[in-house]
């Protein structure tokens, strides 16, 4: 019995002391898939001995999950996904820690600064971005050419002449098809769309101004499309996922939607049936007359996820170490159903070879508009949510619920 207890204990004693496992929070939803993650994950423990346990949630859970561990004595998770509008948040109440020096050399070297500056605060990087996710358009070219027309609209005026003109044929009830759910996705569009008229959720002193021209158009023309009928009303109901399922069962001639779909079609039979094509977002007729650069003429919303370190994590060395293997080029040219963060994997030619898409990407990405990165965003997204909805259900006017949000932003934040 003694000998069993000292081969125990010397068993127990070389897992405690010489096996190292990490805590990692991942979402199971948008982006690199589970089976991706874990065979990476498989792999770098086959080549360090180090253990990583991943724990998968949906997107709405995330950052519940996350407050709970920073608020334990000891972090649930040693590594997290960052979704990017909570970098302030995550800073102000010392959740993360930054990347050191030389990590952030490698980034800035690395990636263009549209996508690593929303993780910059105190002129520091606190996430080594992960996912490039941002908004493309997507039109039904079979539909559209029944319509009369050869080729995507590139401005807002020809998508809602195109639309009308698919609906005055009765090609498709309703043209578009897009997210509009009173969630954090409604904000997103709602923002992409405020850049293609020019505008901003944040003047330039900072502060947050919604009762401005550019937000007066952004929200009435939102309004219009479904007074018309061309926007579907379901979209109010709706996430990104079955807005995806709308278009791929060409059940609309337009969508908005994040790079995931562009995989979805590529890898599936939905792309022999019809002809699709992915394009720059529109913007408003008067900014892509003024433009300059084809970034300038486009507009689109930031998804931006990166990987941090937490810190109340008891292996951060080793936690930094495991993002760097998971994040690495290498892995990302393996998954090129998702646009990579980094520059060389665009240009390399397997990249060019098995996504046709990756220049269309390329200058869409340049003209990203981003969420505010505020330490009290979430709050400010749950107001803009609910005004922007009373006006989409026509119970306020435009005018009236803007107000309504820009009087509840500004209480907020006095407190």
């Amino acid at each position: 019995m003694k000998r069993i207890s000292a081969v125990f204990f010397v068993f127990w004693f070389y897992n405690l002391v010489f096996t190292h496992e990490l805590s990692f929070l991942y979402m199971a939803q948008a982006g690199y898939q589970p089976a991706a993650i874990l065979n990476r994950v498989e792999s770098y423990s086959s080549k360090y001995g180090n253990k990583v346990k991943v724990h998968f949630v949906e997107y709405k859970d995330l950052y519940n999950k996350i407050i709970t561990s920073a608020q334990s004595k000891k972090a649930l998770y040693d590594v997290i996904l960052v979704d990017l509008i909570w970098t302030g948040d995550f800073v102000k109440n010392h959740i993360i820690i930054p990347l050191n020096s030389q990590q952030t050399d490698i980034v800035k070297k690395g990636i263009i600064p549209e996508i690593w500056r929303p993780f910059e605060q105190q002129k520091k990087i606190w996430a080594v971005p992960f996912l490039a996710n941002f908004q493309l358009f997507y039109t039904n070219m079979s539909l559209l050419n029944q319509a009369g027309f050869r080729h995507p609209p590139a401005t807002l005026t020809q998508w809602v002449e195109m639309a009308r003109r698919a609906k005055e044929l009765d090609i498709v009830k309703y043209p578009i098809f897009d997210s509009w759910n009173k969630q954090e996705v409604l904000v997103c569009e709602y923002v992409w769309l405020l850049g293609a008229f020019g505008g901003s959720l944040m003047d330039q002193q900072g502060n947050i101004n919604l009762l401005t021209k550019e937000n007066y158009q952004t929200l009435q023309f939102m309004v219009d499309l479904l007074e018309e009928g061309l926007m579907n009303p379901y979209a109010l109901q709706s996430d990104e996922l079955f807005a995806a399922d709308v278009f791929a069962l060409q059940d609309c001639v337009f969508t908005t939607n994040w790079t995931f779909l562009t995989g979805v079609l590529q890898e599936s039979s939905f792309e022999q049936r019809f002809y699709w094509q992915l394009s720059l977002i529109p913007a408003s007729k008067e900014i892509v007359e003024a433009a300059s650069k084809i970034a300038q003429k486009t507009s689109t919303i930031s998804g931006f996820q990166g990987l941090a370190v937490t810190e109340n994590s008891d292996k951060k060395e080793l936690a930094w170490h495991f993002i760097e293997y998971l994040t690495s080029p290498d892995f990302q040219r393996k998954y090129l159903n998702e646009m990579s963060v980094w520059k060389e994997v665009w240009e390399e030619e397997g990249t060019i070879t098995i996504d046709p898409h990756i220049k269309v990407k390329k200058n869409q990405i340049l003209g990203v508009q981003h969420r505010p990165i505020h330490p009290r965003y979430m709050e400010i997204s749950t107001i803009l949510q609910k005004w922007v909805t009373s006006a989409l259900l026509q119970e306020l006017s435009v005018k009236k619920a803007l107000q309504n949000a820009q009087a509840q932003i500004n209480q907020l934040l006095k407190k």
